[in-house]
């Protein structure tokens, strides 16, 4: 199977420093979706320091933003069935592949979620949508599985969420939490502001 490939060094460049700081947005719903304070800053058992920052209701999970008057929503369903995806965070990126590998819906992944760049790499190979939903067919459970996981441990502070230059998010599962899952990491590509899937590993 094709293995995708993503534009942009994904070398760290802090690789010889004692501690690395990561500041994050962290959504008002997790403030509001959580059963106790959650903190401003912890420090993890690799010494990394994790500093939040709030971030505003047009950000949310879809579930108390306003735009043109009316919610924000992820996944919106126009009359007549159509489905339109949107993303203003990788969050959402996160989310709106989970849905689609649960329903099974590989052209709505292949049409509007999937990175151009990442098309472009299946067709250099002579490859295309036929053989994109045979991988994720056959990699399905496999592939929900730890999108799921890293949706449940958004709240928690399970996924790690690195910016590695080019438009290109690395949104990773933290080691205490990766191990039983195949795929550990999700690369999220920002294609002239629209944020797309680029790569699972």
């Amino acid at each position: 199977m094709m293995r995708w490939l993503l534009v942009g060094c994904l070398l760290p460049l802090w690789g010889c420093e004692r501690y690395r700081v990561e500041t994050h947005a962290r959504p008002e719903f997790f403030k509001k979706a959580a059963a106790y304070q959650l903190p401003d800053e912890m420090v993890l058992e690799d010494g990394t320091i994790v500093r939040y920052t709030s971030q505003g209701a047009q950000s949310s999970f879809g579930r108390d933003g306003e735009q043109g008057g009316k919610p924000f929503e992820i996944r919106e369903e126009k009359t007549g069935g159509e489905i339109v995806l949107h993303n203003k965070l990788p969050e959402h990126v996160l989310i709106n592949a989970l849905n689609c590998v649960r329903n099974q819906e590989y052209q709505l992944l292949w049409d509007q979620l999937l990175a151009t760049y990442t098309k472009e790499e299946y067709g250099k190979e002579g490859q295309g949508f036929d053989q994109f939903a045979a991988f994720f067919t056959k990699e399905r459970h496999e592939l929900a599985g730890t999108l799921t996981r890293m949706v449940a441990g958004l709240p928690h502070q399970e996924v790690r969420f690195d910016e590695i230059g080019n438009g290109v998010t690395r949104c990773a599962l933290r080691p205490q939490v990766s191990g039983p899952f195949k795929y550990k990491t999700v690369f999220v590509l920002n294609e002239d502001g629209a944020l797309k899937l680029g790569m699972i590993k």
